[in-house]
């Protein structure tokens, strides 16, 4: 088994029109595992850029043509995350200064006898570039968790503002239309529903669609047919699909629920239960205006579908009490 390390992933360029002294450093940075294309002009190390991801350039200021001063100017140019160090003989303040200007990381002052220096160099060089993907990627990752929070936040006042609705309804329809409606408005669903159920949970009826063929809607609300609809319902767990169906799932879904019922992209089914027994489920389909149905999404329809059953069985006992069914308080 062998316990050779690793060769770094960066690819180095080095650049140099004369041989034997290119020859010497690409060398060292061999020996020390580094990945090293080598370049003869200016030209052709901007050619060797167009096509390879290199992440560090070492060029001799002194190319025959165009100088390397050159290719670092137009190395940052083309990439700027891209970091140069300049090799050459004359250190002067000028050639210092206008490096600098171009944006060069480092200066080496040959000759590199030794790989010290060079090693220095481009260590820290690599360090700095693998420091600044890092922080990249943290602040990427900030984002991200920023994004995250305000759309947690935005969902939680959503979710207030539906559940205060649902509070000021009565009447059970109203209530459930109320609830399909927010639940769509919020998640960007174009089509909703809530299917009910009896005691046994075997038979299913749809009491409110929006989105859905009139038509349709009648025809379910006698009494749902076997199929996707009725599987979804007795199955009595969240679900969300976020993109096309899955071929499982397609095989149970009717010819008619196909070109009526259900929407692509995107399922999301949240069941209803009221202490403990399924009385139904809402059912959102085919997300608009977005990718796709996401986590807040299903969270939103599953703690609006709860707080729906609390109002439900409010409505059901202000119904019972309406009828007389229910002894007036004392």
């Amino acid at each position: 088994m062998s316990t050779e390390p690793t060769p770094p992933l960066e690819k180095i360029l080095l650049v140099d029109h004369i041989e034997p002294r290119r020859l010497v450093v690409q060398q060292l940075l061999a020996e020390r595992g580094y990945n090293v294309i080598p370049a003869s002009t200016c030209e052709d190390a901007l050619q060797r850029l167009a096509v390879e991801d290199v992440t560090l350039v070492l060029t001799e200021t002194e190319l025959p043509a165009k100088s390397g001063l050159f290719l670092l100017k137009i190395a940052k140019e083309t990439n700027p995350e891209i970091e140069v160090i300049l090799l050459t003989h004359n250190a002067s303040s000028y050639n210092l200064m206008q490096a600098l200007r171009l944006g060069a990381y480092d200066f080496i002052v040959r000759p590199i006898d030794t790989g010290e220096v060079l090693y220095n160099a481009v260590d820290r060089a690599l360090n700095h570039i693998r420091l600044r993907v890092q922080n990249k990627l943290l602040l990427t990752e900030l984002e991200e968790q920023n994004r995250s929070l305000q759309t947690s936040l935005k969902m939680m006042k959503a979710l207030n503002d539906s559940i205060e609705r649902l509070a000021d309804k009565d009447e059970i329809e109203d209530l459930l239309t109320e609830l399909v409606s927010s639940a769509m408005r919020e998640t960007g669903a174009s089509r909703g529903c809530i299917i009910l159920c009896d005691r046994t949970a075997t038979v299913f009826r749809l009491k409110v669609g929006e989105g859905i063929d009139e038509e349709i809607c009648r025809k379910y609300a006698n009494g749902i047919p076997a199929g996707l609809v009725s599987e979804i319902a007795r199955r009595d767990k969240p679900l969300m699909i976020t993109a096309e169906y899955p071929p499982r799932i397609r095989s149970l879904e009717t010819e008619e629920e196909r070109d009526y019922f259900f929407a692509e992209p995107g399922l999301i089914v949240s069941p209803l239960r009221m202490r403990g027994r399924l009385v139904g489920t809402m059912i959102l389909s085919g997300v608009l205006e977005r990718p796709a149905f996401n986590e807040h999404d299903l969270h939103f329809a599953i703690q609006l579908a709860h707080h729906a059953t609390l109002a439900l069985e409010k409505a059901g006992i202000i119904h019972r009490y309406k009828r007389g069914k229910v002894p007036a308080p004392h």
